[in-house]
């Protein structure tokens, strides 16, 4: 019975520390657009290819309809305009990181 047990935890921890690993390694090819006003302040996650996700105080923002707009002009061009958006509608700035 000791032996299950063993066994079991550790195939747990194995899993584990694989996810973990699979995880940093995909965190660190991300990056941020971190944009802050006294209004609102808002970190866009992406990576070359898509916007993978967001954090945001002060303001609204839908996270498909952004992806699928990201996907049409591209990641690059989209966040030209977001910085553009930002900057007009809250006086902030973004910063690329």
């Amino acid at each position: 019975m000791k032996k299950t047990i063993t066994i079991i935890c550790c195939v747990a921890a194995g899993i584990i520390l694989i996810a973990a690993v699979i995880f940093l390694v995909n965190s660190n090819n991300l990056n941020k657009l971190v944009c802050e006003s006294e209004k609102a302040d808002i970190t866009i996650i992406y990576d070359g290819k898509e916007i993978k996700g967001y954090t945001a105080k002060g303001l609204t923002y839908d996270l498909s309809d952004q992806q699928e707009i990201a996907k049409k002009i591209g990641v690059d061009a989209y966040l030209n305009e977001f910085e553009v958006w930002f900057s007009t509608n809250t006086n902030g700035t973004c910063t690329r990181k």
